[in-house]
């Protein structure tokens, strides 16, 4: 594992415990943008079937199923959606942020993947946390800057939870569960002191949304 890839799997390492902590015992699911999640699936689903969608990355490849190539702003246009069996799963986690199409249209994407009673589970950046708050009390910008080039890293926007709950609805997706968590890994005398802070404040002011969906059956 590089350096690099070591401080993001330390910075998420909580937030990947805690969609472990989401999850029940798929028998199909599918990882929208295959990352550390992936693996950390197929760990705890050794017999079950994991495919993976979206830029194939060797490091996150699984034998347990296969990898569906897609550039995700493709879900833009329906004939371009893929129509693999659906699945019992779908796990987007730290995706949506990433895309320049809308979440009703990335949710009905997303519901075209499922099979009738399936679940969707959201990850998530929250725009409206405590530190972004602060952040622009001080009259500093908490987004990012388009870059000169964008690539895959580049967060095009981020949402709140009623933004992401009434486009699930739009999408025709029932929301199942939902919670805002402190679950990036920050560290030093300052993210201390935030946290700290934090644990007193409305879960609303949290930083990362974790939302679960449903296809009606």
């Amino acid at each position: 594992m590089s350096s690099e890839a070591e401080i993001y799997w330390e910075y998420h390492q909580d937030r990947y415990q805690l969609l472990l902590s989401k999850v029940g015992s798929p028998a199909s699911t599918l990882v929208v943008g295959p990352s550390y999640e992936t693996l950390a699936l197929v760990e705890k689903f050794p017999t079950a079937r994991i495919d993976t969608l979206g830029v194939f990355d060797a490091r996150y490849a699984t034998t347990l199923g296969v990898h569906l190539p897609m550039d995700l702003n493709d879900c833009a246009d329906p004939q371009r959606w893929p129509a693999p069996a659906p699945y019992d799963l779908v796990v987007a986690g730290e995706v949506i942020e990433h895309l320049q199409t809308s979440p009703p249209v990335v949710f009905r994407f997303f519901r075209s993947l499922l099979r009738p009673g399936g679940e969707l589970i959201v990850q998530t950046p929250n725009a409206a946390s405590l530190a972004k708050r602060w952040a622009l009390l001080r009259g500093r910008n908490p987004y990012m800057m388009v870059l000169d080039r964008p690539d895959l890293s580049q967060h095009w926007r981020e949402y709140t939870l009623p933004e992401l709950l009434a486009a699930a609805r739009e999408a025709e997706l029932e929301p199942a569960g939902w919670s805002l968590d402190n679950c990036y890994r920050m560290t030093g005398r300052r993210a201390a002191i935030y946290l700290a802070v934090n644990r007193f404040t409305p879960r609303i002011l949290r930083d990362c949304i974790t939302l679960t969906l449903r296809r009606p059956a």
